[in-house]
């Protein structure tokens, strides 16, 4: 799918004012997998734990959500994931923009009926699901 003889794993990351959440994928399977939240500390913080989580699973893509409005105009939120992305290329990682919309919403969703505890952070199945709308947008299996 990306000029790649293997499968290419890719990192979803829904960036946030507090936290991110972080999903897991290849182009192969289709299939994202959520995997954790972490703290956001910033933009150079935030990329160079993506750097090096990257680097970790030989990922050789980070896919961010856009936080976009219903109408797929871009929000203030937007300015954030620009400068990650910046930040991320400027240390050699190729990155992808997904817009997102409602993902949250979408996640707690999931959460409720996983029968996740409603104080435990959603931001990592914002992430799977950003990157499952990412997924299928590239028409890829299991998406």
């Amino acid at each position: 799918m990306f000029g790649y003889d293997a499968p290419v794993k890719m990192l979803g990351v829904d960036p946030g004012s507090v936290r991110m959440g972080l999903a897991w994928a290849d182009d192969a399977t289709g299939v994202a997998v959520p995997d954790t939240v972490v703290a956001y500390e910033g933009i150079t913080r935030a990329a160079e734990l993506i750097c090096q989580l990257l680097r970790e699973r030989e990922a050789a893509l980070v896919v961010l959500g856009l936080p976009t409005g219903a109408d797929g105009a871009e929000t203030p939120a937007c300015r954030r994931t620009h400068r990650l992305a910046e930040a991320l290329r400027d240390r050699g990682c190729r990155v992808e923009l997904q817009p997102e919309y409602l993902t949250t919403n979408e996640a707690r969703r999931r959460a409720r009926l996983a029968g996740r505890p409603r104080h435990r952070p959603v931001d990592d199945l914002a992430a799977q699901i950003m990157l499952e709308e990412y997924l299928s947008e590239l028409g890829c299996a299991g998406s």
